[in-house]
């Protein structure tokens, strides 16, 4: 099984576009969207409109995650917004304003989604609605203990916005790099993840895309945020 990854795109539209060509060229089984369409950057409503295509088109599984949520629960939890920081509560709310009400709403979201000896979310393995990050030896270690609980061998999450593996006992645990938002230092480059699965072995190899970080920056500088929010998402891509 071929199983094309995309994850963490935050309303990076030209990346998803680019990435969905590929991994069309290249030729997938699955096509699995690890959530977080939105926040961050500049072009969500673009973004929900490739999101749809990839639906119709590919049969693409969506995955909730975090930043998914937060959209989500902020219809239902008034008080949500209240409780982010200014900055990230600046971005929801611009990026709110430039998409339809209930525009996540429309999707069928997976909380989860397995093949076999995979398991797959946004975060981790653990309840939907824990966001720990799989960032280090000991949370990749908890990570792989529950999946061998749960019954299989190999996890793939996105949210650390970096290209991991951790080898644990009994459980391999992958995280995917980011098409939104890169935080791999050593190779900042926006990607997505090809993978192919077998009865005895699985293999997760990254994909990278072009990306235009100066054009990024200054469409971020041309929109209504403030000065201080926009100098912290044009952070991201210093």
């Amino acid at each position: 099984m071929r199983i094309a990854v995309l994850s963490d795109i935050h309303s990076v539209s030209s990346a998803l576009d680019a990435a969905l060509r590929d991994a069309r060229s290249e030729g997938f089984d699955v096509l699995l969207i690890l959530g977080d369409l939105l926040t961050y950057g500049v072009n969500p409503a673009e973004t929900l409109e490739l999101v749809h295509e990839a639906v119709a088109r590919d049969g693409a599984i969506l995955v909730s995650g975090n930043h998914d949520q937060m959209y989500l629960d902020t219809a239902s939890e008034p008080d949500y917004l209240a409780r982010l920081p200014d900055w990230l509560r600046e971005t929801v709310e611009w990026t709110a304003a430039r998409i339809s009400p209930g525009a996540l709403a429309g999707f069928d979201w997976q909380e989860q989604w397995a093949a076999g000896p995979l398991l797959a979310a946004h975060a981790n393995p653990f309840a939907f609605g824990d966001w720990t990050y799989l960032a280090d030896t000991a949370s990749a270690d908890a990570a792989a203990r529950t999946l061998v609980q749960r019954g299989y061998r190999y996890g793939i999450f996105g949210h650390t916005h970096r290209a991991r593996r951790f080898e644990g006992e009994g459980a391999d645990v992958f995280t995917v790099g980011s098409l939104g938002q890169p935080r791999e230092l050593a190779d900042p480059r926006l990607q997505w993840a090809m993978i192919e699965l077998r009865e005895d072995r699985i293999d997760v190899q990254p994909r990278f895309v072009p990306f235009d970080r100066a054009a990024h920056q200054a469409a971020i500088r041309a929109t209504t945020l403030s000065r201080p929010t926009q100098d912290r998402l044009c952070g991201f891509f210093a």
